[in-house]
């Protein structure tokens, strides 16, 4: 199994919280511990990506911001036009190399 990068540990975050998620939530959507969780989450709102849902009153609750929707959509097409495989991603019937030439 493969070390996963960090943009696909934000974009897990960012998928999990865009109806409002807690930090278990976005725990086990994310497969991160505690901290880690805790860490991503301060980066992502720093970067203006994720915020806390002020919305509910509860400052335990996270919620993707349109920005943070916006950077998924890119990441998205991104990854469409380069033909990334991520872990999420629906793997074609024929991805042999050679296919492609």
């Amino acid at each position: 199994m493969r070390n996963r990068q960090k943009d696909e540990i934000m974009r897990d975050i960012l998928y999990s919280a865009q109806g409002g998620a807690g930090i278990t939530k976005i725990m086990f959507h994310a497969y991160l511990t505690h901290g880690q969780a805790k860490e991503y989450t301060q980066l992502l709102i720093k970067s203006g990506l994720l915020e806390q849902d002020l919305e509910t009153g509860s400052l335990r609750q996270f919620r993707t911001t349109p920005k943070g929707i916006e950077y998924l959509g890119a990441v998205e097409r991104m990854s469409d036009m380069l033909a990334i495989e991520t872990r999420r991603a629906a793997k074609p019937d024929d991805a042999s190399p050679l296919s492609l030439l």
